[in-house]
């Protein structure tokens, strides 16, 4: 393994509230790695399900996410929370008990209890052509 293989690609169904999206079990195909996911153990890539992000991604693009780098303020990533439900939203930051995202469409802004939240992993990439 050189760290240059495809990636998986998750796959999520619509679900719950705030547009969450469920996590269905292993990977449903796998798309070329990029570049700045050279290397990166766990790398994988999501489509976007659902309009909350619009105008910066629309359904059904491929987003590239890296599991293990830190979310930054400002930037995307993608929550699982520890009912599997999965968010793609904007980091704004941890504030005392709860994790505040950002959507874009309706803009709001969206307080997870840290208790709730399983993980948070930064999109690094997307293809629009998915």
């Amino acid at each position: 393994m050189t760290g240059t293989e495809p990636i998986p690609v998750r796959s999520a169904a619509r679900g719950g509230g705030d547009q969450e999206m469920f996590l269905e079990d292993g990977p449903i195909g796998y798309t070329p790695r990029p570049s700045n996911l050279n290397g990166v153990r766990g790398a994988y890539a999501i489509y976007m399900i659902g309009d909350s992000m619009e105008p910066r991604y629309q359904q059904g693009w491929l987003l590239h996410v890296n599991p293990f780098k830190p979310a930054i303020r400002g930037r995307d990533v993608v929550v699982y929370k520890k009912d599997k439900a999965a968010l793609i939203k904007q980091f704004v930051g941890w504030e005392r008990d709860a994790l505040v995202l950002r959507q874009l469409n309706p803009a709001r802004e969206l307080k997870i209890p840290r208790e709730e939240v399983a993980e948070v992993h930064l999109v690094v990439g997307v293809d629009q052509e998915g």
